[in-house]
């Protein structure tokens, strides 16, 4: 409905342009009509345009591939990880419709997105007004996050309608009070608790605002003495604040459970943290308890004065008890975690404890349930677990799943708030996810907040407009009818009553915000919730904008010359503030660049001030009030302009790129380009897709869904073998590279591709000091704003001289690499310059003389009672043939018999580069030494220093720094140990290429070696250790060699000696670390760690023997790492992949 001014309209007005029918043959066609019809086919369009382009990303697949599994006939078992089950069955459905395909898995996500439109045009015009409506449905229609997410194999598209249809049935019901709308509401309810946790937010979000509107409702109640409201308003008061107590103690609480801190396994910080400290749970506990206590009191209180019966009838009241009766029972994982117990426990006897909690509550919610409308509660009720255990049963299939789901559910989230995925700052979304997407939204909603508090707007009457006199609320009208005194009220409790729609969604705007900004995980995608109420209340605040601007003054020649004007005048002035603001500002030099900044800026404010001047002109007999509005009107239009380009970028350009924030962990593109290769590669070489593809962890997201056609498809998970070798077709992550790389060898031919990209996260820490120095950059102020406005990181990349900016080289991201064996590359013309013979594969040297052995003892490993090792590294075997191995992952050392019997264990972690770390703490200590005197040295590798202590684990003493060897104590990552006969310790300082030499005092000696590969020159050393002739045997990692040096008399000069090359140590990562021992018939034994093998060489650097291959099992290794002799010759060997020391006895010669 249009105003001719900004003051109330007049009665009875005019139908607006929107309205007038355009045919007089069909009266009923008009502008809104088309209008809402136009959005229609815009949503369908947009939602279905290139819909499988988009690679599936990591959360897709792990939805795609159940949901597969059940449209094959392998059924599916709920799990809480990857939420409800309603996806899984609306996808699997898609399957049986359409097939099986990337197109059809996002199929249900769209049609629910443009539902959710469709659902506002027809049914919010009620509360939004007939602008709002449409205008809200637009703006869902072009919202970035609404769009995207309506794209995506994700629960957030079907919460799109659910949520609409959840705050529709609470405004209808409110209004009117028909039953009816229960139906909805339960509807909506259940749906959403059978697709996401997000569920247990909008309901209690839903739940708060209703025990508000409660109590305006009862306080307003005319036999309501001033007493008795006085009591009643002051119990709420309190039990209000008992939750936020209760609420803001559990946030605390669960804030303590964080990640695993760096260099600290998970294992470790399990026992870090296992229960809230007592204060919190007190406060947990307390705060439930006095909201009970308090809210009963208010209750009785107000029963004592008005009686039950009046209370029933109270709608708020009925909302607050259905809800939480159908509710109720899905929290049983609160009690259950509150009591000590694990929710997750789904044993015997965890089953019967979260049993016995779920039956007190279906009590509970049947006795409330049937106290308060026995026939509507039960009819309810049914719907409500009807759809909840058909869905989470698979309709009867998989019994379990109801438990799962009514306990799991809960459980997993709350589990998940301590391990806070994502690990974003709180002002995650406050800062950077609403203004870089949903401004729009956001400047509509302070239109709304301004409106409904200036023109008392927060409760109306619904109709056409909000901005309608009638749909103002008198004083006396939000009096609640008294249907104990008034008998002609008695049965009329579907009169219709002011809906309080803007308070409901200013409501809704903030505590998301604030739900989502504590909540432990904080993803992109959690925006979309966010924004829900966002756009509804923007599309309220829009209208109302619409509705109260005078467009029939500016219905003819003069004002549309103003019109278009009013954007000039914002364009102009943006540009005059741009210069002003920008990187080259005005009347600041005589450069070119200068003197094109000047001149914008002249012109800017030429134009600005003709342009307004023109404005003025054109409309001089406009009050202030209208001009303002008719400039917020441009404002809202450029803004508008900029959010449909805004979502174009995300949705068709960038969408699998990291220049889009709305995105984390997003897929880019190299997968379906590999898909491709791999399929042309397959029917080319097989006829069909035959071909034999073997694919590890990284890659198992998303090629888990993509090779569902491929019968030979194998996963090798994080452990490569040499059988990768019997596969044409390889693919590996880049944390697999160096490994995949030393197996296949030249044996195949690679293509790297990009595998995930994340956005940028400059945004961390950020605090007023670096936020102020941004605003004072020109610079810096350019470069983001260009980021906002463009999505181009080139200026930005210059100003922090990040060089990680472009798609070519960002960071952060992950690489997939593709291998093709050289066999099946001759055969095929796309993937070489022509058909060639065969290439012979490569021979390893060492195959012939590898030899099975098994360990006659093991240290560790899966065990039951076996001393708990976490990435092993090197050890050391003293006289006594007990064995010292540097624990390294759990930042100690440990001191072990020979049969396997802890005897003793120091050490804590701790990071010197972040505060202090005393004598006896490591981070990640790689190997040990046995002194002369039989004290122990350690390389605490990244502390960068060396630490001494006794054989029982006595502090001595320690020295060094990180440093690149400006000094001998300059350490840079220190590995391997050694102690010669004179008692020196020798160590190899990986990072900084060298050996250098100490007294067991840590008095430097001197050093030998630099970077290099020259004879003499290491390229990072990692082990050493010393015949009985006093040679020095140092494994020169990355040359791939062995080096032997010779000490002087003086042991000052150490010269080299020979050295040879070894088929070896190819990867360079950080687990390829090898280290060395010596027996006393100087035979070398080498580890070769990726190779999951030991090497055995003379002195002279003959191959003799060799053992080991990948395994989990005592037969083999998952990681060779560190190697020591004991004193009967038998070789122990630290394997870092299985955790576990495995001790051989040495065949004879």
């Amino acid at each position: 409905m249009n105003l001719s001014n900004s003051d109330v309209q007049a009665e009875n007005p005019q139908p607006g342009i929107l309205d007038k029918p355009l045919m007089t043959v069909w009266p009923a066609v008009n502008l809104r009509m088309i209008l809402g019809a136009l959005i229609l086919v815009l949503a369908v369009v947009s939602r279905f345009y290139n819909l499988d382009l988009r690679v599936m990303s990591h959360d897709e697949v792990n939805h795609v591939v159940p949901s597969y599994d059940l449209y094959t006939g392998k059924g599916y078992r709920h799990d809480p990880v990857t939420h409800g089950p309603m996806q899984f069955h609306l996808v699997a459905a898609s399957y049986f419709m359409l097939g099986d395909s990337d197109f059809s898995s996002r199929v249900p996500a769209a049609l629910f997105s443009i539902a959710a439109i469709a659902f506002i045009l027809f049914k919010f015009p009620r509360y939004l007004g007939k602008n709002g409506a449409l205008i809200a449905a637009f703006l869902f229609l072009i919202s970035p996050f609404m769009l995207f997410y309506g794209r995506y194999t994700r629960n957030e598209g079907f919460i799109e309608l659910l949520g609409v249809m959840l705050l529709y049935g609470t405004l209808a019901y409110l209004e009117t009070g028909k039953k009816s709308y229960f139906y909805l509401i339960t509807t909506a309810l259940v749906l959403h608790f059978c697709s996401k946790e997000t569920s247990y937010i909008y309901t209690a979000i839903l739940l708060v605002f209703l025990a508000f509107n409660f109590l305006r409702e009862t306080t307003e109640l005319k036999s309501l003495d001033a007493n008795a409201r006085r009591r009643f308003t002051v119990f709420m008061l309190a039990a209000g604040l008992a939750v936020l107590i209760a609420l803001g103690a559990g946030v605390w609480g669960a804030g303590l459970n964080k990640p695993a801190d760096d260099g600290l396994d998970a294992a470790t910080t399990a026992t870090m943290i296992t229960t809230m400290p007592v204060w919190i749970q007190s406060c947990i506990y307390g705060g439930i308890a006095a909201a009970l206590v308090f809210g009963v009191l208010a209750l009785f209180n107000l029963a004592g004065t008005i009686g039950w019966d009046k209370i029933r009838k109270l709608r708020s009241f009925d909302l607050l008890v259905l809800i939480v009766t159908l509710i109720l029972p899905q929290l049983v994982a609160l009690p259950v975690k509150l009591i000590g117990w694990n929710p997750l426990d789904y044993s015997d006897t965890g089953m019967i404890r979260t049993g016995s909690f779920i039956i007190v509550l279906f009590i509970l919610s049947v006795i409330a349930g049937y106290w308060w409308n026995k026939i509507t509660w039960l009819k309810n009720a049914a719907l409500f677990y009807t759809i909840y255990i058909l869905l989470y049963t698979t309709f009867f299939t998989n019994g379990r799943g109801f438990f799962t789901g009514i306990v799991g559910s809960l459980g997993y989230w709350l589990a998940q708030q301590g391990v806070q995925r994502g690990s974003q700052p709180w002002y995650f979304y406050g800062l950077i996810q609403i203004p870089f997407y949903e401004y729009l939204a956001a400047f509509g909603t302070i239109l709304a907040l301004y409106f409904g508090l200036r023109h008392n707007r927060l409760i109306t009457w619904s109709g056409d407009s909000p901005a309608d006199p009638d749909a103002l609320v008198r004083e006396h009208e939000l009096e609640t009818p008294d249907w104990m005194d008034d008998a002609e009220l008695e049965h009329q409790t579907e009169t219709r009553r002011p809906v309080p729609t803007l308070a409901l969604l200013i409501f809704w705007d903030v505590m998301s915000l604030i739900a989502y900004s504590v909540a432990g995980e904080k993803m992109p995608w959690i925006a979309v919730h966010i924004a829900l109420p966002l756009l509804l209340t923007a599309g309220w605040g829009l209208g109302y904008l619409v509705d109260t601007t005078p467009w029939k003054r500016v219905a003819n020649r003069s004002g549309m010359i103003a019109l278009a004007l009013i954007p000039c005048f914002l364009m102009a002035f943006a540009g005059a503030v741009g210069a002003l603001l920008g990187d080259k500002t005005p009347f600041n030099g005589n450069t070119l660049e200068n003197l094109e900044a000047t001149s914008t800026f002249i012109l800017s404010v030429l134009m600005t001030a003709g342009s307004l001047f023109g404005i003025l002109r054109l409309l001089w007999n406009f009050g202030a009030n209208d001009l303002i509005r008719l400039f917020t009107a441009g404002i809202a239009a450029i803004l508008t302009v900029l959010t449909i380009r805004t979502t174009v970028m995300a949705n068709y350009i960038n969408y699998d790129t990291p220049k889009e924030y709305l995105v984390y962990a997003h897929a880019a593109r190299g997968p379906k380009d590999m898909l491709a290769q791999i399929e042309e590669i397959s029917r080319r070489t097989t006829g069909g897709k035959d071909i034999v593809v073997e694919y590890d962890n990284d890659a198992l997201y998303p090629f888990w869904w993509y090779m569902r056609d491929y019968p030979n498809h194998r996963w090798y998970t994080d452990k490569p073998t040499r059988e990768l070798k019997d596969a044409p077709i390889v693919i590996a992550g880049d944390a697999n590279f160096d490994k995949v790389n030393n197996i296949l060898k030249n044996d195949y031919i690679q293509y790297t591709y990009m595998r995930l990209w994340w956005p940028n996260q400059d945004y961390f820490n950020l605090d007023w000091p670096r936020i102020k120095g941004a605003f004072l950059n020109p610079e810096m102020r350019a470069a983001i704003f260009n980021i906002w406005l463009n999505h181009d990181y080139t200026a930005y990349a210059k100003v922090t001289n990040n060089q990680n900016l472009t798609l070519e080289t960002w960071q952060p991201s992950a690489k997939l690499r593709l291998y093709i064996r050289k066999d099946i590359i001759s055969q095929i013309w796309n993937y070489g310059a022509a058909p060639a013979a065969p290439v012979a594969a490569e021979v390893d040297p060492y195959q012939g003389k590898l030899t099975r052995m098994t360990p006659d003892r093991t240290i560790g490993g899966q065990q039951e009672g076996a001393v708990v090792l976490n990435k092993p590294r090197n050890l050391a075997v003293a006289a006594d043939g007990s064995i010292y191995v540097a624990d390294s992952a759990n930042h100690q050392i440990k001191h072990i018999s020979a049969d396997g019997k802890l005897l003793q264990a120091w050490g804590k972690f701790a990071d010197i580069s972040k505060g202090d770390a005393p004598g006896g703490t490591f981070y990640e200590p790689w190997a040990v030494a046995i002194g002369k005197d039989g004290s122990i040295f350690v390389t605490d590798t990244w502390n960068h220093r060396i630490q001494k202590f006794t054989a029982d684990g006595k502090f001595l003493k320690m020295w060094g720094f990180f440093g690149q060897a400006e000094k001998p104590e300059g350490f840079w990552g220190p590995r391997g140990l050694a102690v010669d006969a004179r008692g020196n310790v020798l160590i190899t300082d990986t990072g900084n290429k060298r050996v250098v030499v100490f007294t067991s005092e840590g008095e430097y000696v001197t050093q030998f070696g630099q970077t290099g590969m020259e004879p003499g020159q290491f390229d990072e050393p990692v082990g050493i250790t010393i015949s009985n002739d006093g040679e020095v045997y140092v494994a020169d990692t990355w040359n791939s060699r062995i080096q032997v040096f010779t000490p002087d008399a003086s042991g000052l000069n150490y010269t080299f000696n020979r050295s040879w090359e070894l088929e070896a140590w190819s990867g360079q990562s950080l687990d390829n670390k090898p280290f060395i021992a010596i027996d006393s018939n100087n035979h070398l034994y080498v580890t070769d760690p990726e190779g999951y093998r030991v090497l055995v060489f003379d002195q002279q650097g003959q191959y003799l023997m060799g053992w080991g291959d990948y395994s989990t099992d005592i037969d083999g290794f998952g990681l060779a790492s560190g190697v020591a002799v004991d004193p009967n010759g038998g070789v122990w060997v630290s394997d870092g992949g299985n955790n576990r020391l495995l001790h051989f006895v040495m065949p004879p010669g």
